[in-house]
């Protein structure tokens, strides 16, 4: 009798390591104004856990959550992670989102890696807080010299939405850079949900900038490239990285023919050729996951932030989040999908990244492609 129960104590116990789980948070914009953007890096995500879906012999299990591109629902998607004990949060996207989410995880002690939260306070919130993007101070200073120093720029009119913490912050940056190099700017402010920029365009029209500069987002850059070339301003648009998305072509059609942007590096722009070679075989591995998903650098992050976990997690040999906040602290040269990540002797932003500069061009038949230009490295 006592064999017996030990046997069956035997059985469980192995039964409860088999099934024991190791929990990862998934906060992303996967409703509202950014959802194209929150299920690209989303599908980047499940291809990443599908080839790496256990560590330390335990399955790990995602806990998504819709945080539907609200300040609300990214603090609501933190305080549920909280509850469940995970061991890291993987996004937000937007810094918008992100910089909430990281107030409430850092306070609890859980690890957060924001995908492509670009703004610099992200990170600065504290040691737990992580991201897989460069930042906007590189950002904006990049896309400044290019528009003084390769478009010739002598006027550039700005416009930023005031009432987000990314598009307000990188503008802040470019406007910096501009007039350090010696160009004259002009800002214009308007804020989410704006469908009419007729007021904006005014007050441009006397300044005649050669290159107009927009920070925001697709969902109002729809309707602010139709007015802008409706009413007839044939300038050069430069954009970042919030125009990588599916919204603005579609949204405007051949308005966008020839916006430029910045962006996160697609496979083709990643200098290093062994991390060129990772991210065009993570490119194939995700058309055959998801044969209709569009593909850019957010995938590339998204999946990105889930191996550096589980690389720490192998590291530590624990799923003590400390330990693990720890290791990952220290990685260095690991070979991601988005190129080499190392956070060693960083405030939590990797230390070379690269940025790429494209340009959406439109066919006779009314579609578009988005043609990769080159790149530049933080580095």
């Amino acid at each position: 009798m006592r064999k017996a129960l030990l046997l069956v104590a035997a059985t469980l116990a192995v039964g409860s390591l088999a099934s024991a789980q190791i929990k990862i948070g998934v906060n992303l914009e996967l409703s509202g104004r950014f959802a194209a953007i929150g299920q690209e890096t989303l599908n980047g995500i499940k291809v990443a856990h599908a080839q790496l879906p256990e560590v330390l012999g335990q399955q790990v299990e995602l806990s998504i959550c819709d945080n539907e591109t609200t300040r609300e629902g990214s603090i609501a998607c933190a305080q549920r992670f909280v509850n469940e004990g995970v061991v890291a949060v993987l996004g937000a996207i937007s810094s918008s989102m992100s910089i909430p989410a990281a107030e409430v995880l850092q306070d609890a002690g859980i690890i957060m890696i924001s995908t492509s939260s670009t703004n610099p306070q992200t990170t600065q919130i504290g040691d737990f807080i992580f991201r897989m993007a460069y930042t906007d101070d590189f950002q904006g200073v990049v896309a400044a010299r290019y528009a003084v120093q390769d478009l010739g720029a002598q006027r550039i009119a700005i416009f930023r939405q005031i009432d987000d913490d990314y598009s307000f912050g990188l503008a802040e940056f470019f406007d910096q850079e501009a007039r350090r190099l010696g160009a004259r700017t002009l800002i214009q402010d308007f804020v989410s949900n704006t469908v009419d920029f007729t007021a904006q365009l005014n007050n441009i029209r006397a300044f005649n900038p050669d290159v107009i500069y927009y920070s925001g987002f697709c969902a109002e850059g729809a309707p602010f490239m139709k007015q802008l070339r409706e009413q007839g301003f044939n300038q050069q648009v430069l954009g970042a990285d919030a125009s990588d998305d599916p919204q603005c072509p579609n949204g405007a059609g051949k308005a966008f023919d020839g916006y430029l942007f910045t962006g996160f590096a697609a496979p083709e722009l990643i200098p290093n050729p062994e991390a060129k070679a990772r991210a065009e075989a993570f490119r194939e591995a995700l058309f055959e996951m998801f044969p209709n998903s569009s593909f850019s650098g957010f995938a590339l992050a998204g999946a990105d932030s889930y191996n550096v976990v589980i690389e720490a997690i192998k590291r530590a040999g624990t799923t003590d989040v400390k330990a693990v906040r720890d290791a990952l602290a220290n990685l260095e040269n690991f070979p991601g999908v988005s190129g080499d990540v190392t956070y060693k002797g960083t405030d939590g932003t990797p230390a070379d990244r690269t940025i790429g500069f494209y340009q959406y061009k439109f066919n006779d038949d009314g579609s578009w492609e988005r043609v990769a230009l080159f790149g530049r490295s933080t580095r």
